[in-house]
Parts: structure tokens; C-alpha cells; sequence
């Protein structure tokens, strides 16, 4: 996220931007800070709805230790301002934007600091499209945080619902592409090393891989949050990925960022091919399928 001056009063390692807010977990976010963002992101949301019934937010969260912390004031803060919460705890970042298109809600609101190191946290905002906010919707966001967010009397308020079902339904989309071959791949038996660094990439890849008929050897599968090495999947962080393709003789390793948006390889040798070569690569097998 690209970073304005913050305000006096907070340390200067908050960040903010056009889609959100992220900075160190008891300093630059607390309770308080993350309640009062969400309020004003409910609030805009409501400003936004059009009919009768309660506008919605997805809320979802990566595995860092702070986010059940967080999930609760967000909920709170959303609630507050008459907005329904629909919380779909540790899930990847694309899950949470594809809910907010199921949901027909009027955005989503993610807790994570995405690849940046343990001690940071961030709110990011989507919109009901299901994309990050635009440069005049953030700007509305913060004004309404400024000034502080209209909040409801007791008739008013928002309720808190859990939706399960979010991460399946990402990998029935994914499954039913046209481009994936399903019963090809499941064929095939491949066998993939996998590293999630305690993030949320897990609740997603491993019933992924394993729907694709792949057999997994896996480190730092927990999601807990307790990240072994630093998050960011670029080549210098995946020496012990590279090191369990050799040693288990998987066909290719997969690395995730904590919220798993970003994915990078590492090539049946062991040695990283580089994040760029991702997107790179699968629009090369779509365009020749």
C-alpha cells in the first residue's frame, strides 16, 4: 500500500492509503483504532446501499494472533453503525472478495498485513464489486473515521452471522474453469511441496491440492500465525522449501504470502523461479488452452 502522512498523534509507522490501514499491533492498531475504521467503512457502505433491507459487510482475516482480537472490534464497529457482519474467519484475501460478490454485500473488510512481518496488522477495504477501494471511496472512508462515524440507537444495529462455506465455494470456481483439467491433473498423482509460513494459505491449498489427486509435503501448515521465517515468498525466504522438493522428490514447491494472494514457485531442483514468473506462467496456460 502506497502511504500518506499520518496524523500527529499516531506512530510513524502507521500506513495509509487509498484501500486501507496498516501499522504495528498495540501501537499504531488497537481495539479502538480498528472499530472506529470499520464503523466509518460501515457507514460508507450504508451511504452506498440502495433497498429496503441491512447492508452487509464480509469480514474475513489471516492467522496472525491479533486477528480474533480484531475480528471482534470490527464486528463491533460495523454492528454499530447498523451494518451486518458476515464473518468468515482465517481465509485467503481472494476468498474474502469473492464472498463479497455472494453475498451481494456492500463490501468486504480483511485483516491482514498481507507479507509484512509479524508484529503489523491492517484493515483492507473492497468494495461490493469485490475490489479494492478506489482513490475517492477511501478518501470517504477516512473523512467519516475523522469525523467520527454515525452510530446507531438499540433499534438499529447491525447482527453478526458466520458464513462456513466461503473457502469451498472458492475451489468449486476454481475447479470448474475451463481452462483446469481436473480429471487430468488428479491422472497425473503430482506430488507438491508446500509451504503456507503459518498463514491462512493453508484452509485453502492443502483441500485444494488434495481435490486435485496431489500428494503434499508440507511445512509450516499450522495457521497460527507464528511465522517461521520472513513472510514475503521471494526466493531468498525459501531455502527450506527448496530443501523439501529435494529431500521428499516433489515434482514443484508452492509458497503463499500469510493471506495468500501472492504464490510463488520452486522448480523440481529446489531453486525458486521468482514470484514474477507466477501470473506470467498461468497466462500462458490460459491463452494456450
Amino acid at each position: 500500500m502506497s502511504a500518506v502522512p499520518a496524523p500527529a498523534t499516531m506512530s510513524d509507522t502507521l500506513m495509509i492509503s487509498v484501500s486501507g490501514m496498516r501499522g504495528h499491533v498495540g501501537t499504531d492498531l488497537t481495539p479502538e483504532i480498528v472499530a472506529r475504521h470499520a464503523a466509518a467503512f460501515g457507514a460508507w457502505v450504508r451511504e452506498s446501499a440502495s433497498g429496503g433491507r441491512t447492508p452487509s459487510v464480509v469480514l474475513g482475516r489471516d492467522a496472525r494472533t491479533s486477528g480474533p482480537m480484531f475480528t471482534r472490534a470490527a464486528a463491533a464497529g460495523l454492528m454499530s453503525v447498523g451494518v451486518d457482519a458476515i464473518e468468515l474467519g482465517i481465509v485467503p484475501t481472494p476468498t474474502v472478495q469473492m464472498a463479497v460478490e455472494h453475498h451481494h454485500a456492500g463490501g468486504g473488510l480483511i485483516l491482514t498485513a498481507s507479507h509484512n512481518p509479524i508484529e503489523w496488522n491492517a484493515l483492507k477495504f473492497v468494495g461490493p464489486d469485490g475490489i479494492f477501494l478506489d482513490a475517492d471511496s477511501g478518501a470517504r472512508v477516512r473523512t467519516l473515521a475523522d469525523q467520527g462515524p454515525p452510530r446507531m440507537g438499540w433499534k438499529g444495529l447491525g447482527q453478526a452471522r458466520e458464513d462456513p462455506e466461503a473457502i469451498a465455494r472458492h475451489l468449486d470456481a476454481i475447479l470448474g474453469l475451463p481452462t483446469i483439467d481436473v480429471a487430468a491433473i488428479r491422472r497425473c498423482q503430482f506430488h507438491v511441496a508446500l509451504d503456507c509460513v503459518r498463514g491462512a494459505g493453508a484452509t485453502a491449498m492443502i483441500p485444494l491440492l488434495d481435490r486435485l489427486g496431489c500428494r503434499v509435503s508440507g511445512i509450516n501448515l499450522e495457521p497460527d500465525g507464528l511465522f517461521p521465517r520472513a513472510p514475503e515468498p521471494v526466493p531468498e525466504n525459501l531455502g527450506d522449501l527448496g530443501r523439501l522438493v529435494r529431500s521428499s522428490g516433489a515434482a514443484i514447491g508452492l509458497a503463499v504470502d500469510p493471506d495468500a494472494d501472492r504464490l510463488a514457485m520452486v522448480d523440481e531442483a529446489g531453486r525458486p523461479i521468482g514470484e514474477d514468473y507466477t501470473l506470467a506462467f498461468a497466462v500462458r496456460a490460459v491463452l494456450e488452452g
